[in-house]
């Protein structure tokens, strides 16, 4: 009987092994459809100031005398006006991925001549939207 035990024994360790990474996907999947970690958050202000950045790269606003001395300047004073803007880590259901790509589809259409300082302002950057309800 004791061999019999220590037979099964890898098998058992096998099967707990596997249902315990299954279950962490899951737990991984749940978070990424609904839940909203602070890291995903991070994510979405870092994608929000990049675009940002970018168009103000595009519009001739960064570089000696402009805007910005440089995109390091941009990206950090555009952090900071996002953070006081937009509360996203107020949602507590998650970032809604469909909004947020619209947002930043609008950030990245804008033209040079439009002129926004606050996300919040345009009307596919609203918390509100981008919040998963």
């Amino acid at each position: 009987m004791a061999k019999t035990r220590t037979h099964y024994a890898p098998a058992l360790l096998f099967v707990v092994l596997g249902a315990s990474v299954a279950l962490g996907a899951c737990r991984r999947e749940d978070r990424a459809l609904g839940e909203s970690p602070r890291s995903d958050v991070n994510r979405a202000l870092q994608s929000l100031a990049d675009a940002r950045c970018d168009r103000a790269m595009r519009c001739n606003q960064i570089g000696q005398g402009e805007r910005f001395a440089n995109r390091d300047a941009c990206l950090q004073s555009v952090r900071k006006n996002e953070r006081q803007d937009l509360n996203l880590y107020g949602c507590t259901e998650g970032i809604d991925q469909e909004e947020l790509s619209e947002c930043l589809s609008e950030i990245n259409t804008s033209g040079c001549d439009a002129t926004f300082d606050t996300l919040s302002a345009m009307a596919d950057c609203r918390p509100s939207d981008m919040c998963r309800d």
